[in-house]
């Protein structure tokens, strides 16, 4: 027995509708969880949202959302061993310098997937006024 194209267009559609539905759920938990000021987790968006983790990592979009929302570390002053030839002053130095550096790439991140938010929220305002405005 094959399937037919038609149902196999109907098996699609209803994975959209429930990819979406779930995508909603989502995005309402966090939102919820920004509000209340609870910190936002893998777990914590999944538990709002009533899906599994799974849901949560097949994100990618959502995961960097998390992320961006992690509280930053400061960084520590704690001085690893220098390496032969390095003083400590300059292993102390080079290890600040890298912690940077990843901070730097961190909040770099960060704006990139605000930048896209703010993209996706502005092509979404977009179409809800170009459907108020079209006859």
């Amino acid at each position: 027995m094959s399937a037919t194209q038609a149902s196999l267009d109907a098996l699609a559609g209803a994975t959209r509708t429930r990819s979406d539905r779930v995508d909603i759920r989502i995005d309402k938990a966090f939102k919820a969880l920004r509000r209340e000021g609870t910190d936002i987790t893998i777990s914590s968006v999944a538990r709002r949202a009533g899906v599994t983790r799974n849901s949560i990592h097949r994100r990618k979009d959502v995961l960097a959302r998390i992320r961006a929302h992690q509280p930053l570390a400061a960084v520590t002053d704690d001085i690893p061993p220098a390496p032969h030839g390095d003083t400590s002053i300059v292993a102390a130095l080079r290890h600040r310098l890298t912690a940077k550096d990843n901070q730097i790439a961190d909040l770099k991140a960060a704006l990139r997937e605000r930048d896209r938010t703010i993209a996706l929220l502005h092509g979404q305002l977009d179409k809800l006024h170009n459907a108020t405005t079209d006859p």
